[in-house]
């Protein structure tokens, strides 16, 4: 009983800044209606800023060209002046993120925020990655750490700190939004916008002032806070998922609740990590039962709260380019097939190991075309999904001796029973809720399973056994032969199949069903779709293509490794496929061509060094593709040569106008003028 007291008293540290995230989370939301997947990163940029300044004196550069710190001061700096000077910065980026992001999106709906939030997220993460590295950093401890006795029960007095400044960053953010002038007006802007301009406010204002009042919070929280959480961008930056969590049960509304149970949240985790220790606690879980309770806290408010069908008036039609039906679907797939295979023979070494990467991350972002581009629900766990399937690989071709082609399918067939279960919130939950609930649920698969030694094969890895079909040999092989093309040709074939069944399933009725459902969930419904059946029916086909991926992913490395499956690998490979074209299979390909060691990233990275660059660029692309070019690559691509050949076809002296463009969705998808009306 003494221990468990004491490991509740000790998550308050973690507690502490969840329940500040919380906040800044809320404050973001209340004006402008973004849910910032951004907010950890805020902090993580504040913490570094913070670090510099109190340990040294030298603030933090983010500018290229110049060194990576300034100094400012005379020696390590005040704490109090580090802290004044860091919540300035804090406030500056965050009236920066809006003015240069979330502006231009402030008519957009809140999925396109969201989105363009995690490029917020890649961008800081990416920038401080290059400028500072990715070792943990050490931070002087800010509060006493002492200890103090209770009942019995030592008590360290610095988690009580940390709780208390959470509460007093409550009661600050009470005052402000409930005895101010801009409380008020704040509250008036999110009841009524249009009201609140016909007496003079200006909702663009008030919105900057509250995205400065979040990122000042965030900053400040990640600069307490950081001396009792290991400071490394990618660490820092996922707290916001249980932030997330905790904003949730909250509403985004009451700051009191948000409060409360973060540091309820964070003591949780403290208790379920000192759990794992004890010799009743079943060890095959392994040590992540911590990461679980977000999900669960997530997946218990969502669908208590949520509804089969949205509420009337409230349309579910996202800021998505329009998936268009494949043309020349024949004459495209023997063209793509003869120049792959080609470019197999023609290439070696690491290029042709590049070019079987692109094949395999083609298949993984066909996953993302159906589950997103065409069922429209924004899914962060499909690379996670990726790595369930490709240990079960090993362990069905190393423990069970199962054989290609069975392992594989089987494999990825597993993958799809569990996206079945990470669809089924989509019943009930949708948008931006949805995506949370994702990548909580890739947050946990990745400490679940893939940090689990009894089943991701320990620090060498889970060995795989290479395909054989009919005594032919189709590993990728090793030494001098190494990447052999028998297994690229096996790669071509899985894509080649792949693609013509996502080309299929687009102009079949079960695809024209994905985009009613896409577009308005009640019409598609009224029009005698079943809504849910069609989400989960979407969840199992691309969870079974991206299982079919990490398949391959699992052949091709031959030693598979939980680390390689994490969860900011799936957001950035959401990200990749988004800016090449969500909706598309060209979009696919373009996505394998320019993922994380695909052909035109090595091409470009054995140039320029591109690879340390990578996550930057990403989340720059990522911003300007939602607020500007939301087709990406594949649609841009697609729509002049759509142009082209209808030119072609088009007899010589007729008009340009005539019947509807073929390539549109179909008309089942459209939102009926009724469901317009609020």
């Amino acid at each position: 009983m003494t221990q468990n007291l004491t490991f509740l008293i000790l998550g308050l540290g973690n507690g502490a800044i969840l329940a500040a995230f919380g906040l800044s989370l809320a404050v973001f939301h209340r004006s402008s209606g973004v849910v910032n997947f951004a907010t950890g990163a805020i902090g993580m940029y504040a913490a570094y800023t913070f670090n510099g300044l109190r340990s040294a004196g030298t603030l933090f550069n983010p500018i290229f060209g110049l060194p990576s710190e300034v100094s400012v001061y005379s020696g390590p700096m005040p704490t109090w002046l580090a802290l004044v000077v860091t919540t300035i910065i804090s406030v500056l980026l965050g009236l920066l993120c809006y003015v240069l992001v979330f502006r231009p999106l402030r008519h957009a709906r809140a999925l396109a925020k969201a989105v363009a939030s995690v490029g917020v997220l890649l961008v800081l993460e990416g920038l401080v990655s290059l400028r500072v590295g990715t070792d943990p950093v050490g931070v002087q401890p800010l509060f006493p750490a002492g200890r103090i006795s209770l009942g019995g029960v030592r008590i360290p007095t610095d988690r009580l700190w940390a709780a208390g400044f959470a509460v007093v960053l409550l009661l600050v953010a009470v005052a402000i939004y409930n005895f101010t002038r801009f409380g008020t007006v704040t509250r008036a802007v999110v009841e009524s916008e249009k009201g609140s301009v016909i007496v003079g406010v200006s909702p663009e204002r008030i919105a900057l002032a509250n995205w400065g009042l979040g990122a000042g919070i965030a900053g400040l929280a990640g600069a307490v806070v950081s001396p009792l959480v290991p400071l490394t961008p990618s660490g820092f930056t996922l707290l916001v998922i249980p932030a997330l969590a905790v904003a949730l049960v909250g509403g985004f509304s009451s700051l009191v609740v948000i409060v409360i149970a973060g540091l309820a949240l964070g003591a949780g985790q403290s208790l379920l990590s000192f759990q794992t220790t004890q010799s009743w606690y079943p060890h095959w879980l392994g040590t992540g039962a911590q990461d679980l309770l977000p999900l669960v806290v997530v997946l218990v408010v969502l669908m208590l709260r949520g509804t089969s069908l949205p509420t009337r008036g409230l349309l579910t039609v996202h800021d998505m380019p329009e998936a268009r039906a494949p043309r020349h679907v024949g004459v495209t797939t023997v063209v793509s097939f003869v120049v792959g295979l080609v470019l197999l023979f023609v290439l070696s070494g690491g290029y042709r190991a590049a070019l079987i990467t692109t094949l395999v991350l083609a298949v993984l972002a066909l996953s993302f075309v159906v589950v997103t581009g065409y069922v429209g629900q924004i899914s962060f766990a499909q690379y996670s999904l990726a790595g369930v399937s490709a240990l079960l690989l090993s362990q069905m071709t190393t423990n069970w001796g199962v054989p290609f082609p069975v392992a594989p399918i089987l494999a990825a067939l597993c993958a799809g029973v569990v996206g079945i279960v990470v669809g089924l919130p989509a019943v009930r939950v949708r948008g931006v809720n949805l995506a949370v609930v994702t990548i909580a649920t890739a947050i946990a698969i990745e400490s679940i399973y893939f940090h689990n030694n009894s089943l991701n094969g320990g620090t060498g890895g889970a060995h795989v056994t290479g395909p054989f079909l009919f005594g032919l040999d189709l590993r990728i092989g090793n030494g001098h032969g190494y990447p052999r093309v028998q297994f690229g040709i096996l790669c071509l074939i899985v894509l080649t199949l792949v693609a013509l069944g996502v080309a299929n399933l687009r102009r079949s009725r079960l695809g024209a069903q994905m985009l009613a459902v896409r577009a308005n969930e009640r019409s598609a419904a009224a029009n005698g779709i079943n809504v849910a059946r069609t989400k989960l029916v979407g969840f199992a086909i691309a969870a079974s293509i991206a299982g079919l991926g990490g398949a391959m992913l699992g052949y091709e490395q031959t030693a598979v490794s939980g680390d390689s499956f994490d969860a900011l690998t799936s957001i950035l490979l959401f990200a990749v496929c988004y800016i090449a074209g969500i909706t598309t299979i060209a979009g696919a390909v373009i996505a394998g061509l320019v993922g994380s060691n695909g052909l035109v990233f090595v091409i470009i990275d054995r140039q320029i060094s591109f690879g340390n660059y990578y996550l930057l660029v990403t989340g720059l692309l990522l911003v300007v593709a939602i607020i500007r070019h939301p087709e990406g690559a594949g649609g841009a691509i697609q729509e002049p040569l759509g142009r082209l050949a209808t030119r072609l076809r088009r007899p010589p002296g007729s008009p340009p106008g005539g019947s509807a463009d073929p390539i549109r969705e179909p008309v089942a998808t459209q939102v009926p003028a009724a469901e317009k009306v609020h």
